[in-house]
């Protein structure tokens, strides 16, 4: 395997001439996908079919629908829904995007026919600690998100110039949905200058902004509402919040994916909270996200207790026991780390 951590080498000019000979070019994203993996996967797929070149998108699962807006979404083979074409189109590829992800276990169910698939693989991704299982890898931990890195992957072809405001507005949404809008510490001036590129193609920043964070349904919205004041529990003298719900309690606001994007960031919102967690209730385990400010790792957090991983100050984890076991684990950690969480966040 070629590692190449930038694309400043050859290797991505050679690339798009492998891509330009290809027969059958697959992109893909992790489970459960969020802004980052459909913008970085839509926005490629987008300037590839500009350029004559045509690609399937295959997703593990659903995305939220407040994506649903995004040029080409209507295209995507999503794999929960139908494994039969999704298998297939991984079983005939000759190269295949791995975005967004690092690790062939973030694809769930659709593990297996991607490891079984002889494409050249190419994986483009800022988590840390990729795991080895491409051919070609571009991995930049200090990138905000993948879809900056995509940006930059057009630009090192020579194609950002003529970059469609499909593509663009796509990207757009990536970096502001991983960014937490501009506002993480993995933000830097070149995250800036890519945005600014962006909206010179003509993408209204505000209206893309209002389609994923001002689109709330009723139920969203008291689902919200009863998690903050039912279920937030904060521990002061951890500086930690921790927000659980279990499956009946979603179903009983009509919960679809997406509706509690964010709801661990409003725990972290608490004044004096260090370290959040938010835990609910999916299919056959119990799913956990994690954030934090400051110097407390979550990723490390998350990868010692949950076989998790992420970024330092974003991370996720899952585990097969009941809810009740995963919060009350989480709570008898806190005094274990009582010292890690003991500062003032800048």
């Amino acid at each position: 395997m070629e590692t190449k951590d930038v694309f400043g080498s050859d290797a991505a000019i050679d690339l798009k001439s492998r891509l330009e000979a290809a027969s059958n070019i697959v992109l893909t994203g992790h489970r459960s996908p969020d802004g980052d993996a459909v913008g970085s996967c839509l926005a490629l797929w987008n300037h590839l079919k500009e350029y004559g070149i045509t690609s399937k998108v295959v997703l593990p699962d659903e995305f939220p629908g407040f994506l649903n807006w995004m040029e080409g979404q209507n295209e995507i083979v999503v794999h929960s829904n139908d494994p039969n074409s999704a298998e297939s189109l991984l079983k005939e590829a000759d190269v295949m995007f791995v975005l967004d992800y690092n690790a062939p276990s973030r694809v769930g169910e659709m593990q297996n026919a991607l490891e079984c698939s002889n494409a050249f693989k190419v994986m483009i991704d800022h988590h840390q600690q990729p795991v080895d299982f491409v051919d070609l890898m571009f991995s930049d931990e200090k990138s905000c998100s993948t879809s900056e890195m995509v940006f930059r992957l057009i630009e090192r072809w020579g194609e950002a110039d003529e970059l469609s405001s499909n593509s663009a507005a796509c990207l757009y949404c990536g970096i502001m949905t991983d960014s937490g809008s501009f506002r993480f510490p993995s933000v830097t001036p070149k995250t800036h200058r890519i945005a600014a590129a962006l909206c010179e193609t003509g993408i209204d920043h505000s209206s893309i902004h209002a389609k994923v964070y001002d689109n709330n349904r009723e139920g969203q919205l008291k689902l919200v509402g009863y998690a903050i004041t039912e279920k937030l529990k904060v521990f002061p003298q951890y500086k930690a919040a921790i927000i659980s719900l279990s499956a009946e309690e979603l179903s009983r606001f009509g919960y679809v994916k997406g509706d509690t994007e964010g709801l661990v960031n409003q725990a972290l919102s608490v004044e004096g909270v260090n370290f959040a967690a938010f835990a609910h209730e999916s299919d056959d385990r119990v799913k956990i996200s994690f954030r934090s400010v400051g110097k407390f790792s979550v990723r490390d957090f998350s990868a010692n207790h949950f076989g998790g991983g992420g970024h330092h100050n974003a991370a996720g984890g899952a585990s097969t026991n009941t809810l009740d076991e995963v919060v009350q684990k989480i709570i008898s950690l806190l005094p274990e780390y009582a010292s890690d969480l003991d500062y003032i966040a800048p």
